[in-house]
Order: C-alpha cells, then structure tokens, then sequence
C-alpha cells in the first residue's frame, strides 16, 4: 500500500552573505558555509562545523588530520576548505582566494541528504535490512531527493527535499508504484505542493513529515503523524518499523481512515462503481472541501474537489456544477458573507466560466467580461483565506459589480436602500438618519471596511484630504463597536493617514482637540463673561443719566454779574 508523507513549510533560501552563481572570489571568501564534506571532494561524510570558537578548537584537537571540502554532493565546485576560527563573529569555513564557485545553498540545511543517507545505513543495519540509499539530483540540485529500497527495490522510500508541483508528483507517484511493491513517500519541509496534501490527507486521514535537528557536527532526522487537527510526537528512525506494507511511525495507525478515500476512488480503474449520493450530502462534502481548502490558503480545480468530496462530483454536467454550487450557497451560506465558488480555478486561466453564472444566481452581480470574474474572484479568495485561515484575519471588503458588469470604483457611493413602512392610510418612506455633521459624501461603511477605506483614502482622486478628515471622524464613532484587534488595527490606521494628512500642504487646519474638562472650563468662561456683561448692562440702565442744570440755557437776570464791576463808594 503507498504510504505518503508530507510538511508545508518555507523553502530553505540563500543566506546572508551569500554569493551569486558562478561568482569568482578574488579575495577572501565572505559567505557564510557552514557545511563541507570530509576527506575527498567526492566524499559523502557531511560535517557542520561548530560555531563556536573553543568548540572548534577542541574539534581541531581530536581531528587535526582532517581536510574539508565543498563536495560534488552538496553541488560545490570540489575545491578544498579552510575553517576559520573567530572569537568576535561565528566560525565557518571559506574557500581560498581566486577560486571559482557555483554554490548556491551554504547553510546547515545544505548537507541533510547526506545525513539522511548516514542515519539510513545505521538504521538498516541495525535492522538487519538489506538497503541501499541514493541520492536524486532532480533539476535543482544533487539533494533534491533521496532514495531508500529495500529487498531489491520492492520496498521503496523517497525523501522528497526539493518542492514538488502536484502535477510533478501524480507523475513520479504513477512510475514509481509501478516499479515497487509498497512506496511511501516522503515530502520534507516545503516539499509538498497544499493541494497534495489536501488528497492525501483525504485519502489516508494523515500525513508523515519530517525534520532535522542538530547534534554537534550532524544533523539527525525526526519524523511525526499529524492530521489538520492534531500530531504525534517527533521521533527518531529507531521508533519506526519498516512492515510489510510499508514505513510506519508510532501514532500513525490512529488517525488512518477504516474505509478507502474518495482520493483512492478516483484513481481507481474506468470499472470501479461511483457509489450515489443525495445533494444534500454532495452539498455537505462540496462545502467542507471548499473550506479546507480555503484553510490551506489554495485553490482546487473542480478534479480536485471531486478527489476530496467524492467522484461522482465528475460525472456531472456545467449545468448541474451551477446548481450544486448554488444550493451550497444557499443553503450552507456563510456568516462572513463569502462566496467559496470563487475559489475555483480552471488550471492556470483563472476560474471558469460557469462561476459567473453563480455569482449571478446569488445576487452578486453579473461580470461583463473574464477579466473582471477573475479579478473578483481573487478578491473572493482573498477573503475566503482572511477567515479561514489559520491564524484569521479581518477579510477585505468585497468588489461590488455595476449594472454593466464592470468593477465599481472603491469608495464610490453605494446603493442606497429605502425601507417602505406599511401603515393604515398607505405606504410611508422611512426618512433616513441624519448625517453627523462633517460627513457629508462619506459613504456609510461597514465597522470592519472602515481601515480599508482610510487605506483607500489616501490613493483617491480629488479632495483627498478633506475625505481622508470625515473618513476618521466615522472610524472614531465605530472604535467603541470594534472588538480586539480590529480596534488596534483601525486606530493604527487612523494615526497613519493622519500622519499623512499633517505632511500635505493643502490640508485644511484642523482645529485642536480638547479634553472634556478643558472644554467645560472654557464653557463655564464664557458663560460667565456673558452674565458679567449683561449685569452691567442692567446696572446702567437703573442709574439713569445724570439731571440736567433748570438753569443752564436761561437768560440772566438784570444785573446779575455786575457785582463785580461795582467800584466801592469812597
């Protein structure tokens, strides 16, 4: 029985310092290689050379007959190494000046298909297996994989370093089941393309993966059951068993399915019977595929899903596909509002056509062109990874379709909806809410599309500053309505266009916030300048003005002021 095993993880990359193919080192070698092979330029003995420097120089007293060199097998240029030993930086090895190189990987990960090969033999010897291991140079390099046969090839193990497209792997999978008895393959880290792991899972209800871990100058290898839920322990070559039908890893039986995949039904013979089912159980299964597919972040073509929901998916008609889909739509739907029919591609051309007919059938709108369903449905994707991911994020907010079928422009108004009330006497419009004021022209959002429109904001057309203004006065009304960590995004957008709106000139002048209290103490002010005012005004008022002179304005009298002018009788 085939037995698979795989891991997702990142390809191992060049490492800093690293040269480029090809490249002469006129001087001294500055790139940091960590590997080398001992003896001969053709020699398998892997060696990683310690980092420290009292390591190293306890190392070079127990071997100080020992030549390292870039080996053939770790696809080095074969010339001879030096180690060198630093106090103030780490220990590696250099080539000498002038010498030519095309190395492209140096790090510590550079030499496991060598130490697989060593742990390989002592496994089989410990076991008393008649074995051989051989390493696979399959474009990229001499460790893109490893072989390991077992009893003249009818057991067969493949190491799968280098990453395998799923094309790729149907392939070498077909040829080589041909040629062995059991064949369990084994994918290492970032080798396994997701959409394999996604049959394999649902065919075999787990995957075996493996990693390395370092002791001292080696690495040894450790392998592990694991399921999309759960995984076993990591353990070493001695805890696994080479059966029958193939390797075996403790805690693996656990998780294996009691009947055959629908993976195994499809790959099965033209005369194996496809066993009916009703839709809602296609329904189900058309579902749970979608979402573990949007799980792993992938997008499966319509084969795909018929090897993880079922054969008999293959057997229907596009008309019968719109259909499916649209009762899965509609019947499983989704709280996130998310359309997973999107996720379908046709190969490399983007989805196909009948997934317009189901954006149609939903409500969605109807695409114009190919061009604009495959730009909304790598949206749709979009948001699709962003909620079922792991770990989840706030997913995007969905491309809105016009009449004609073309994109509508982001932030442009949205239709606005009218609610007909039914009372005695007639229909009645609903008035709409008042707008706050400031907030005239902005269109009212979602809480969780408010930090994509202020992203947007800064990229439109026109007034951008003053649209930016009003889009952060509605972001502070939705911040008490926002849950962690969509508040924490949204407030560090918030200070980003701000930012932004304090570098641009022609940004109007805000004026600046107050605090409450500080707003109440100038309030209180003002009132009572107001109070003081209108008290003296009253106060002026009782007063009066002041009475005039009777007198002042009157003729005088005879007489009166000639009393002065009167000389004084003698």
């Amino acid at each position: 029985m085939n037995h698979i095993l795989g891991a997702g993880q990142p390809l191992p990359t060049l490492p800093a310092g690293g040269r480029g193919l090809g490249e002469r080192m006129n001087g001294s070698d500055g790139r940091l290689v960590q590997t080398a092979v001992i003896g001969s330029r053709n020699s398998g003995r892997a060696i990683i050379l310690p980092a420290d420097a009292d390591e190293l120089t306890s190392w070079r007293r127990r071997h100080p007959a020992y030549t390292y060199w870039c080996g053939t097998q770790l696809g080095g240029c074969g010339h001879e190494l030096s180690d060198r030993l630093y106090r103030d930086k780490v220990c590696h090895f250099a080539h000498r000046p002038h010498t030519s190189c095309h190395r492209a990987v140096t790090g510590a990960a550079d030499a496991d298909h060598l130490f697989i090969k060593d742990d390989l033999a002592a496994w089989s010897g410990r076991n008393s297996l008649k074995a051989r291991a051989t390493s696979r140079n399959l474009g990229t390099g001499p460790g893109d994989a490893v072989d390991f046969r077992v009893g003249a090839g009818k057991q067969h193990v493949r190491f799968q370093f280098s990453r395998l497209a799923h094309a790729e792997w149907h392939q070498a999978r077909r040829r080589l089941s041909d040629e062995s008895a059991t064949l369990d393959w084994v994918f290492g880290p970032g080798a396994a393309h997701p959409e394999t792991m996604e049959e394999l899972y649902d065919e075999y209800g787990y995957l075996l993966r493996f990693r390395f871990v370092t002791h001292g100058a080696v690495r040894r290898i450790r392998l592990r059951a694991q399921d999309p839920r759960r995984s076993t322990d990591w353990v070493s070559l001695d805890a696994c068993a080479l059966a029958s039908t193939g390797l075996r890893v403790p805690g693996a039986e656990s998780y294996r399915r009691s009947t055959t995949g629908p993976a195994a039904a499809a790959g099965a013979g033209r005369g194996a019977v496809i066993v009916g089912r009703s839709r809602e159980e296609q329904v189900v299964a058309l579902n749970e595929a979608l979402v573990t597919a949007a799980r792993f972040r992938t997008r499966p073509t319509w084969e795909a899903l018929a090897r993880t929901a079922g054969s008999d998916l293959l057997t229907l008609s596009v008309p019968e596909r719109v259909a499916l889909l649209v009762a899965m739509e509609e019947t499983v739907g989704s709280d996130e509002g998310l359309l997973l029919s999107a996720l379908i591609l046709a190969g490399e051309s983007g989805p196909p056509s009948y997934v317009g007919d189901v954006v149609a059938a939903v409500g969605c709108g109807v695409p114009a062109t190919a061009a604009v369903l495959g730009r909304w449905c790598r949206r749709e994707a979009d948001r699709a990874f962003a909620v079922h991911g792991i770990p989840s994020r706030t997913a995007p907010p969905r491309l809105r379709l016009t009449v004609d079928g073309q994109l509508a422009a982001q932030g442009a108004e949205p239709v606005q909806r009218r609610t007909i009330v039914h009372v005695q006497g007639g229909p009645v419009r609903q008035s709409a809410r008042p707008e706050p004021e400031g907030l005239t022209g902005v269109p009212l959002l979602r809480d969780t599309e408010i930090r994509h429109a202020l992203r947007g904001a800064r990229q439109r057309r026109g007034p951008r500053p003053r649209y930016a203004a009003a889009l952060i006065a509605r972001a502070e009304e939705a911040l008490t309505r926002l849950p962690e960590p969509q508040r924490t995004q949204l407030v560090a957008e918030m200070a980003t266009t701000r930012r932004w709106l304090d570098s641009r000139a022609d940004t109007p002048a805000r004026k600046p916030r107050q605090s409450r209290r500080a707003k109440e103490t100038a309030d209180a002010k003002r009132a009572a300048a107001a109070a003081a005012k209108q008290s003296a005004r009253a106060k002026g008022t009782q007063r009066g003005k002041k009475a005039k002179n009777p007198s002042q304005g009157a003729r005088p009298l005879p007489g009166a002021g000639d009393a002065g002018a009167r000389k004084t009788p003698r």
